[in-house]
């Protein structure tokens, strides 16, 4: 089984650590191993272990974060289209509007004309200067690294939002290129805010979880007056580890198939996604503090990271060599696969960046659902982030503020993207492209 989407993180030393955890209820909830990963984070970011907020997810840690700004009721919140529930359901939990911009198509983040559009509003002087600011509901924007792409006009956004006065959130949950953190770039960091995710199909996964980077004291308060999520909620996370394991090494044999079957009707995998956060409710079951169970799987994961990442850059690398430049790599059809892309300008700007690691990759073609359907025939499950403008697909848009037409370059992207996996072998990564060029 080659799977985008379903466990990709988990290894079987990853299930072992769970196993063992099961057993061990007392470490559960507190415990010493929070302030570890917090100062383990510290190190990697080269920040204060003060400034990191761990909340149960990513979705409840920006919840939080809206709620410390304390805006008004129907501030607007500026975010990309295409995107997930998890960004837009805090900010209307908040009462506060999303306005959603479209995309540019390499790194399939904010575009900044768009962006530009939206603040030429109606506006006035400010001071002496006579900079032109946003329109008066205009608060917050939120900058999206998809799949761990640096945005393209990251630093256009960032110095236009100084200027017109924006809270800047950079939205890190799919990952991020480290070099924005280098000391050349400190201003960012004393000014702007950081999201991080560690849900199950991140960069790092510890089933659930997420974090505030910042030295807003208010966010510290928030986050300190949680509480733990029951034991049951700790005991199915610490079970998702080794079920999914046992599911992804026997489904080629049907066993893991039926397997999967039985664990979702007796409700032993937890979802990702609750039924109320489908039907557009932000759902405050996660509106709890990051357990110590959690934060050991962590950082657990952290201590293998920079072997991960390398394994991640290296079958991008693979995937760019053989799709991009067409060259013979093994009994590869290179040319047939290269005719299946739409657009190859994300890749090259993937190229160009100093950071290849991707937790997915994303392609362009345009037999998306004839690609999908021959790949599942061979167990080889491609991911597709995001297959609407704010996913997932059986998501009501309407329920999100969403107006059909009004971010045309993501709703086109939508129609025609796949992921495909990046952390797998080179065999398998083979297999994954040997499936594109058999699909005609």
């Amino acid at each position: 089984m080659i799977s985008t989407d379903f466990a990709p993180n988990e290894s079987w030393d990853d299930a072992l650590l769970s196993l063992k955890l099961l057993f061990q209820p007392w470490k559960w909830k507190s415990g010493n191993e929070v302030e570890k990963l917090k100062k383990t984070l510290s190190s990697i970011f080269q920040l204060p272990s003060s400034n990191f907020h761990l909340f149960l997810s990513g979705r409840s840690a920006l919840y939080y974060l809206l709620k410390s700004f304390n805006l008004s009721p129907g501030s607007e919140v500026l975010i990309q289209a295409f995107t997930c529930e998890a960004v837009v359901l805090p900010i209307l939990a908040n009462d506060l509007k999303p306005i959603y911009l479209d995309i540019e198509s390499e790194a399939y983040s904010m575009d900044f004309n768009s962006l530009t559009r939206k603040l030429a509003g109606p506006s006035k002087p400010e001071g002496r200067s006579g900079v032109n600011r946003k329109t008066n509901l205009t608060k917050v924007l939120i900058l999206q690294h998809t799949f761990g792409l640096t945005p393209k006009d990251r630093d256009q956004i960032l110095k236009l939002a100084k200027d017109r006065g924006l809270i800047v959130i950079e939205d890190l949950a799919h990952g991020f290129n480290p070099s924005i953190f280098k000391s050349s770039n400190i201003q960012h960091l004393t000014s702007n805010f950081y999201l991080l995710s560690f849900g199950r199909s991140k960069m790092l996964s510890s089933v659930f979880g997420g974090a505030i980077i910042s030295s807003n004291r208010v966010i510290s308060k928030l986050a300190n007056q949680l509480t733990y999520p029951p034991y049951w909620f700790i005991f199915r996370c610490l079970l998702y580890k080794p079920l999914t394991m046992l599911i992804k090494s026997t489904y080629d044999f049907y066993v893991g198939k039926v397997f999967h079957k039985i664990l979702n009707e007796f409700g032993l995998l937890i979802p990702e996604i609750t039924a109320k956060e489908k039907s557009g409710d932000y759902d405050k079951l996660f509106n709890k503090a990051y357990p110590n169970a959690l934060s050991m799987l962590l950082l657990h994961q952290l201590k293998k990271f920079d072997l991960v990442k390398e394994q991640r850059a290296k079958i991008c690398n693979y995937y760019d060599r053989v799709i991009l430049r067409a060259k013979p790599e093994g009994s590869l059809a290179n040319a047939r696969i290269s005719n299946k892309l739409r657009d190859s300008s994300s890749a090259v700007h993937r190229t160009q960046n100093d950071s290849n690691i991707l937790i997915r990759y994303p392609l362009l073609v345009d037999n998306r659902d004839e690609i999908l359907t021959k790949a599942r025939k061979q167990n080889i499950f491609l991911g597709v982030w995001y297959d609407q403008v704010v996913a997932p697909k059986d998501l009501d848009t309407s329920r999100v503020g969403y107006i059909p037409g009004s971010c045309p370059k993501a709703e086109e992207i939508c129609q025609k993207i796949i992921n495909l996996a990046t952390n797998i072998s080179i065999n398998e990564a083979e297999r994954v492209l040997n499936t594109l060029a058999d699909v005609k």
